[in-house]
């Protein structure tokens, strides 16, 4: 997609992308993700629906994202141009959360549209897909567990999708 045609969706690709690289990371811990948060290697930060603590390896298109939202820096403590100023309540918190992911996820489906994905865009498919990509890239699915701060392997395994006939196909060929 061509960001100079519409850069209005800037913030929703670096949403997107973002979130894809740093192990799905979900739209309320970005939200609040803190400069103090990251170092020139790693972000660091706890995941606030299950209290995991993360270190993720900046890998060069987050370190890209977090230099570009450096330059327009909005003088809060916060990554991202989402919270605008630094002490909100948690009703504030929350009420920003809900307006600014509906945004998102409007801008993701709109995204898709112009891309022409025939299947639903949302900001819980970069967790969804960073999970799948894993897996086809043959990660067991008790890292991508770990990875993802789950608690269990069930809960993982509802985000891996079936593999279609072809790759088990595939694999079946190896055994040959």
């Amino acid at each position: 997609m061509d960001l100079n045609k519409y850069p209005s969706f800037i913030n929703s690709r670096n949403y997107f992308i973002f979130s894809f690289y740093t192990r799905g990371m979900n739209f309320a811990d970005m939200m609040k993700l803190e400069w103090k948060d990251t170092d020139f290697d790693n972000i660091y930060y706890t995941r606030s629906k299950t209290k995991g603590d993360f270190k993720i390896k900046i890998v060069l298109p987050v370190q890209e994202i977090l230099s570009y939202y450096k330059q327009l820096s909005t003088g809060t403590n916060y990554v991202f141009p989402i919270l605008l100023k630094n002490s909100l309540t948690p009703s504030q918190l929350e009420n920003r959360k809900h307006k600014t992911l509906q945004r998102y996820n409007k801008e993701l489906k709109e995204i898709a549209e112009i891309c022409e994905i025939n299947k639903p865009l949302s900001s819980y498919v970069a967790r969804h897909s960073f999970a799948n990509c894993l897996k086809q890239k043959g990660v067991a699915t008790d890292i991508i567990s770990e990875s993802m701060g789950h608690q269990n392997l069930a809960v993982t395994q509802a985000y891996l999708k079936e593999f279609d006939n072809s790759v088990l196909d595939d694999a079946i060929e190896i055994l040959v």
